[in-house]
């Protein structure tokens, strides 16, 4: 009797896991998804890579555990869900002025809009006089891949004054680097200044710049990269840690690049030629290289 009731038990367990694998949903193909580790991973890798994806899609911030007192949004996926690119509301307003001396608004909060407040604070207001203008918060696929092209392959593609008369003229932004950043090592300054490359207007050097900005600006997260409260003006105590700071940017650096759906498809291959034949490509280049 009782061997009967071992073999019951388990015939029922079989059933239930048959039955769960027949209901759930199957894993979705790789190209219908943005999150996942680029190949080639070390175990411990891995577990650095999964430590960020929660740090950056699951953590949210509360008044409890650092937020604001205001704000853009409450977590890192809020406004990259999927890590794709975000929509109207989570879009970010950045405002300065128009010409090239230092931004004489960051005073009165610039250069981002923290247009969320806890209870019991005012948002922030566009000051008059200054410009603005709107950035949705783009897709995080792939980014290590473009942190990694040379500034040699960057400065080949500016055209400042449309040489090639393909009417699309371009340089890159050269800015100062916060305490905080070791330069890479092809490296090429300008007057003390490096070229940026994430960000608004490329803002951000690379995504350790980026993430603590990201932690600061749009989450009123203080690091001990950035202490200083967007609130108060004052620095303050780390409210995220070092580690965690590291595993986002090893996560974003980490994720793999976007994967072209159908590509064989008959009317795909056209719109590419079309893509290229109007010159769109002058700017969004089909292949760049690593440089290290």
């Amino acid at each position: 009797m009782k061997k009967f009731k071992i073999i019951t038990a388990i015939v029922l367990v079989i059933t239930s896991v048959v039955a769960c694998e027949k209901i759930l949903p199957g894993t979705p193909p790789d190209d219908e998804l943005l999150d996942g580790p680029v190949e080639g991973l070390s175990f411990e890798q891995n577990r650095q890579f999964l430590a960020g994806d929660v740090a950056f899609n699951d953590e949210i911030f509360t008044s409890q555990n650092g937020l604001g007192s205001i704000f853009v949004a409450t977590s890192c996926g809020s406004c990259h869900a999927g890590d794709g690119k975000g929509h109207p509301f989570t879009t970010l307003t950045r405002f300065g002025q128009v010409d090239s001396t230092e931004n004489q608004f960051l005073h009165l909060g610039g250069p981002q809009l923290q247009n969320r407040a806890l209870p019991g604070y005012t948002t922030e207001q566009i000051p008059a006089g200054a410009t603005f203008s709107k950035f949705t918060p783009p897709a995080n696929t792939g980014l290590g891949f473009l942190e990694l092209v040379s500034d040699a392959d960057i400065l080949a593609m500016a055209d400042p004054n449309d040489a090639n008369a393909d009417g699309i003229s371009g340089i890159p932004n050269y800015e100062y680097l916060p305490t905080f950043i070791t330069p890479f090592q092809n490296a090429i300054p300008r007057n003390g200044k490096y070229i940026h490359r994430f960000g608004k207007k490329a803002a951000a050097y690379n995504l350790l710049h980026q993430t603590v900005n990201a932690y600061n600006q749009d989450i009123g997260i203080t690091s001990t990269f950035q202490p200083k409260d967007v609130y108060t003006g004052l620095n303050i105590d780390p409210e995220v840690s070092d580690v965690t700071v590291h595993n986002v940017v090893f996560y974003l650096q980490t994720l793999k690049a976007p994967i072209q759906r159908n590509q064989n498809d008959p009317e795909v291959l056209e719109g590419k030629n079309l893509f290229i034949q109007a010159g769109c490509e002058s700017c969004h280049r089909q292949t760049l290289k690593t440089g290290f």
